[in-house]
């Protein structure tokens, strides 16, 4: 079963995103973590509902944030997977994000998702403040495409066990995509896909060492 909406349990955190509609994507992060009708317990379904009605990029940089960070095993791997699912629906030229039921009822604690958030709204400041609409090619259906492919291939280095920091350096490319494809700035986006061919590099070569190190053992 999948699930375009949560059929339960977050109306309130959904209404709160809706109601301010905040101009800026931070401002968006932090109604959501600190809205006062935050539930206690936030599952992936309820943040894909709460979005429903913003872009492909704010439902990304809310499920890339927590993968950019050092996490409690099992987080970063569903978001991760979340974020393949996404590059795969904007490939497919879906119109909203679904989940499949099982994923959809996977979540954290608010004090998790506040945490996360503190420690990442600085950095998404800080991209804010040079970000401005611009280079509206990466905006049409080529674009979305080439957007799509470029997290397909990072939700699906995220989505795997690598050891170490595995995850983060993805994440951070995750994170400078979607915030350019939320502000609307192609030049980020831009910026985030070539950190991706980055964060592929160094993944790769940690992956690669692990590797080495278990046949040398053998």
């Amino acid at each position: 079963m999948w699930l375009y909406v949560n059929d339960g349990g977050m109306h309130a955190l959904a209404g709160a995103a809706r109601g301010a509609a905040p101009t800026r994507t931070s401002e968006l992060l932090r109604e959501l973590a600190w809205g006062s009708d935050t539930p206690q317990i936030i599952t992936l379904g309820d943040l894909v509902t709460s979005l429903r009605h913003r872009s492909f990029g704010l439902v990304t940089l809310v499920f890339a944030v927590p993968c950019a960070l050092p996490m409690p095993p099992g987080i970063a791997g569903a978001c991760g997977a979340i974020i393949l699912l996404i590059a795969l629906q904007m490939l497919m030229g879906l119109p909203g994000v679904a989940l499949p039921a099982p994923l959809a009822r996977r979540g954290f604690s608010r004090d998790t998702f506040r945490r996360v958030v503190d420690r990442v709204v600085p950095w998404v400041q800080r991209l804010e403040r040079v970000c401005r609409p611009r280079l509206a090619v990466t905006h049409g259906r080529l674009g979305e495409a080439a957007i799509g492919f470029t997290l397909l291939v990072l939700g699906t280095i995220i989505a795997l066990p690598i050891p170490i920091i595995g995850n983060i350096p993805p994440g951070i490319a995750a994170i400078v995509i979607a915030v350019g494809m939320s502000e609307r700035d192609g030049v980020v986006v831009l910026v985030g896909m070539a950190a991706s061919l980055l964060a592929v590099a160094l993944t790769s070569a940690m992956a690669w060492a692990v590797i080495r190190s278990l046949l040398e053992r053998v």
